[in-house]
């Protein structure tokens, strides 16, 4: 094989680790609901104080993500609780996995960052 296909090859592999890497990202952010909503596909977004943008949290009707996976039912808990925190103006912590941005302020808007677990701030 001569050393372009080599080449070429070798920046496919990596280019697929970066990318698989990045997916696996994971953060916490804090602060008020700025944005909560369904989406007509089940979808549930959120974004709080400080995102650039709602992502995707979970989806109503079935599992998603790979790192810590959110059910459809986990979904509908996580979205009550959510629901709660904006109806009462509290702050909340909400670990983001399945990710590719690095953090709050660089969440893509309408990404998916399925909620490994969402907490109201006292």
């Amino acid at each position: 094989m001569n050393i372009f296909y080599r080449t070429v090859i070798g920046l496919g592999i990596a280019t697929l680790f970066t990318f698989t890497a990045n997916a696996a990202n994971s953060f916490v952010c804090t602060g008020k609901i700025t944005t909560l909503g369904v989406h007509s596909t089940d979808r549930a977004f959120l974004r709080l104080e400080g995102m650039a943008g709602p992502v995707n949290i979970c989806n109503l009707g079935k599992t998603i993500g790979t790192v810590y996976p959110v059910s459809a039912e986990q979904c509908k808990v996580a979205y009550s609780t959510l629901l709660t925190a904006y109806s009462m103006g509290k702050s909340i912590s909400v670990h983001f996995d399945n990710v590719s941005s690095s953090n709050c302020s660089s969440a893509g808007a309408w990404e998916v960052a399925t909620a490994r677990w969402v907490h109201l701030d006292g």
